[in-house]
């Protein structure tokens, strides 16, 4: 047999042995101590009902046999009874101060020897309270005793839910009843103090484990379950202590805040704590199922309007507590498939064997054999089932360092191997790098040579174009068509994605684009038949490549006597260019009007489209303005888009001004709107202003 098996047998043997062996010491009396449980009697009274007028009364024969025995001879409806016992003094106790205890009587009593008050337990109304599971000792001075003859003790108590004596009444010399109730006190209530300190302790330290080792929540689980049960303990031994319990809190709701409440938080926790035990993942409706239940036992138990509700409901809340602890049990023997909950889920039995044991003897003792001062065997079951778990646990949290340990060494090993095995490759990859920036830089070159500036001085146009790729090379083209001094056309194009694949694109895109343009110029066919041609001529050249393009293309013609041209457009799913008038000052888009006329990109095979084309005309002073999604797109820390609207409004602020100086107040507008935000896209900005195309005349005419 292994540790941990041989430890549990322990703990079931021990469970069982204790309660007995604690009995076995408290009945050993001394041979001189006499039990008063046969010279009972008892009487109906009221409140006002004094000792004088008690032993007026007429007294029936009582038993103090059983549980709840005074509310069964006085009944339901009935407060306050009187108890009689009559006794003699032995010889050998003549002359002596006596003794005298009972180790349990509910719900509150005063006591009389001989008409001679000597104390009581508990408070009668109107602020009553209960001392609960502490016995009660009384002490009698010698004078007071008739050394022959009757004395009479007279007990007054206060009935209130089930009220009941043991029949455990002992009379003898004070000290050594006074030894007695010490042992009785200890094993009926002191005792529990010590588990409110370990369970304390527990708590906290599994609390921080959960804090190290958050993905164990059985930890915060097992935490919880401790403070629900240090909660469930503080009525068993805060009545011996010298503050007692606080006397600003109503007795009712004392008994309603630690002995109901912290059994119901008992139940869910644990429930809670088998399902994490075992590795299971709850659902949520069957957590809120669990969580419904003691709900419902909480609101029902807080709003029993008094003690003796609160008695009468108590089976009731039992059997909710029992089915939100079977629903746990439910879901882990429904939802076990794996070996690692399989065994879980045997160690989870075992370590409930105390518990249930205990649990199983106090139903005999309490329940058939009616024995009510014995200690609540349960409680000692549940502490060692508490102990179990910590043994437990605290083997898997040591499994668990030890095996994070052993996997740190290893790491270790395997990272200086590794880290011996990089530095070799390190100078190999380094050359490969260098030698791809080298490479990168090249094609970043080549590619702006290959989108060059428009030429200084073109009839009629003042242009300026920024040309900003995200990393060395892009995927935004332009070009423009120029005969002579004479603008003839202008493209944007943007291919999806960025980086290298996509200016592979361009590359592949720029020839097909400009021998679309003069062959369809020469033609004289539209600026939308050539787009197209472009599409259809890309979708072949590319194959496979997933990138497509969306874009622009115009055409200008020759200036007529107004100094106007006429301008041809189409749009391949690019953002629409801005056009500022002059004449107007307006500043709008340029588009077809007709959303569905007008659809789709270049370069998407069996993708039906439509660039149906756009014609107006520019005058002196007018701008178009065109460029690629990067920039109207650009967001700042707020996670706005820069927006169309903004490039507007710049462009009506800066329309006095040349190309390029509109240029740059839309680039320094961008910038201190994206501050502080990375690019995400490339961005290239055209702006195209006109200018007298008479003036252009004159300069060459001077030359």
């Amino acid at each position: 047999m292994n540790f941990p098996k041989c430890f549990f047998l322990g703990i079931l043997i021990f469970s069982l042995l204790l309660p007995a062996c604690s009995k076995k010491e408290i009945s050993e009396l001394p041979q001189d101590t006499i039990n008063l449980k046969d010279r009972f009697y008892w009487a109906d009274c009221d409140a006002n009902s004094t000792v004088e007028e008690a032993e007026e009364l007429l007294f029936h024969k009582f038993a103090t046999d059983g549980i709840g025995n005074i509310r069964k001879v006085a009944g339901k409806d009935q407060e306050y009874v009187w108890l009689m016992a009559v006794f003699a003094v032995p010889e050998h106790l003549r002359n002596k101060s006596l003794g005298l205890i009972v180790t349990y009587l509910h719900f509150a009593d005063k006591v009389w020897v001989n008409g001679t008050y000597v104390g009581g337990y508990g408070q009668f109304p109107p602020t009553p309270k209960s001392s609960l599971w502490v016995p009660h000792f009384y002490s009698i001075p010698e004078p007071l005793i008739n050394p022959v003859g009757r004395n009479i003790i007279l007990i007054k108590v206060y009935c209130k839910g089930r009220s009941g004596i043991s029949n455990n009444i002992l009379l003898g010399e004070h000290d050594k009843v006074k030894d007695i109730h010490t042992l009785h006190a200890f094993f009926q209530s002191i005792i529990y103090l010590f588990a409110e300190g370990g369970m304390l302790f527990t708590a906290l330290l599994f609390f921080l484990i959960f804090i190290w080792r958050k993905r164990e929540r059985e930890y915060l689980s097992f935490s919880i379950l401790c403070i629900a049960s240090m909660v469930l303990v503080i009525p068993f031994f805060a009545p011996s202590l010298p503050i007692n319990y606080p006397k600003n809190i109503p007795f009712l709701l004392f008994i309603k805040s630690t002995l109901c409440e912290g059994l119901y938080l008992i139940v869910f926790t644990l429930s809670t704590f088998i399902i994490e035990f075992i590795k299971g993942r709850e659902t949520k409706y069957y957590r809120i199922a669990r969580f419904s239940v003691f709900a419902l036992c909480t609101l029902i138990t807080f709003a029993a309007p008094n003690y003796e509700f609160l008695c009468k409901i108590c089976p009731f809340m039992l059997v909710l507590s029992v089915i939100q602890l079977g629903m746990g049990f439910f879901f882990v023997l429904k939802s076990k498939n794996t070996k690692q909950e399989n065994n879980n889920l045997k160690l989870l039995s075992i370590l409930l064997i105390p518990v249930v044991a205990a649990i199983i003897l106090d139903i005999i003792v309490k329940g058939m054999l009616q024995k009510v001062d014995y200690p609540y065997i349960t409680l000692f079951g549940w502490e060692l089932t508490l102990i179990a778990f910590i043994f437990l646990m605290s083997i898997r949290y040591n499994k668990a360092v030890a095996q994070n340990d052993y996997l740190n060494v290893q790491l270790r090993r395997e990272v200086l191997k590794q880290t011996r095995a990089l530095r070799k490759k390190t100078a190999t990859l380094e050359d490969e790098i260098n030698r791809s920036e080298t490479d990168l830089e090249m094609a970043s070159l080549v590619q702006k040579k290959f989108f060059p500036y428009p030429p200084r001085s073109l009839r009629g146009w003042d242009i300026a174009v920024s040309y900003n790729p995200l990393d060395k090379v892009s995927g935004d083209m332009y070009d423009f068509y120029i005969h002579k001094n004479d603008l003839n056309g202008f493209s944007l194009f943007d291919v999806s994605g960025h980086g290298v694949a996509a200016s592979l694109i361009t590359m592949l895109a720029k020839n097909i684009v400009f021998q679309s343009f003069v062959r369809n110029l020469k033609n004289k066919e539209s600026v939308s038949r050539t787009l197209y041609e472009i599409n259809d001529e890309i979708i072949e050249a590319k194959g496979e490549i997933e990138n497509y393009l969306t874009g622009l293309m115009f055409r200008f013609s020759s200036f007529n006597e107004n100094d106007e041209c006429q301008v041809e457009m189409a749009n391949a799913g690019h953002p629409n260019p801005i056009l500022y008038s002059a004449k107007t000052n307006l500043c709008d888009e340029i588009d077809s009007g007709d959303s569905e006329a007008h659809h789709g990109a270049i370069g998407l095979d069996f993708i039906t489209v439509s660039f149906p084309q756009i014609n107006f005309t520019m005058a002196e002073d007018d701008i178009l303005i065109f460029y690629t999604d990067g920039l109207t797109e650009g967001r700042n820390k707020q996670n706005e888009m820069f927006g169309k609207e903004r490039v507007k409004r710049i462009i009506k602020e800066s329309y006095a001004k040349d190309a390029q100086s509109i240029l740059e107040d839309i680039i320094d507008g961008y910038n201190n709107f994206t501050k502080g935000i990375k690019r995400d896209d490339d961005i290239t900005i055209v702006v195209m202003k006109r200018e007298n195309s008479a003036n252009f005349i004159e300069e060459l005419d001077e030359v």
